[in-house]
């Protein structure tokens, strides 16, 4: 069972290996830093589907954290202007 759309799980992606660029680190040592194959990562992201486990060891690879915030927070940073910061 997919965890969200798929559209949204490639956002994810994109985030981890953008933040991992930052950090100098290809896709390739973001997933052995995270423990995890990089065929996983490419299958994951053709598929637009992954265990939650590993899309945790993914962002935990580049100093990411997972979480869950409601559409009001949300709203609030966009207003801010603090998403992205």
């Amino acid at each position: 069972m997919p965890i969200m759309m798929p559209n949204q799980l490639n956002v994810i992606f994109e985030q981890i290996i953008q933040e991992g660029k930052k950090q100098q680190l290809t896709q390739k040592d973001i997933c052995r830093k995270a423990g995890i194959d990089e065929s996983t990562l490419s299958r994951a992201k053709k598929a637009g589907d992954m265990r939650y486990s590993s899309l945790e060891k993914l962002a935990n690879a580049v100093g990411l954290k997972l979480s869950l915030i409601t559409d009001d927070a949300l709203i609030e940073l966009i207003d801010s202007g603090d998403l992205f910061e």
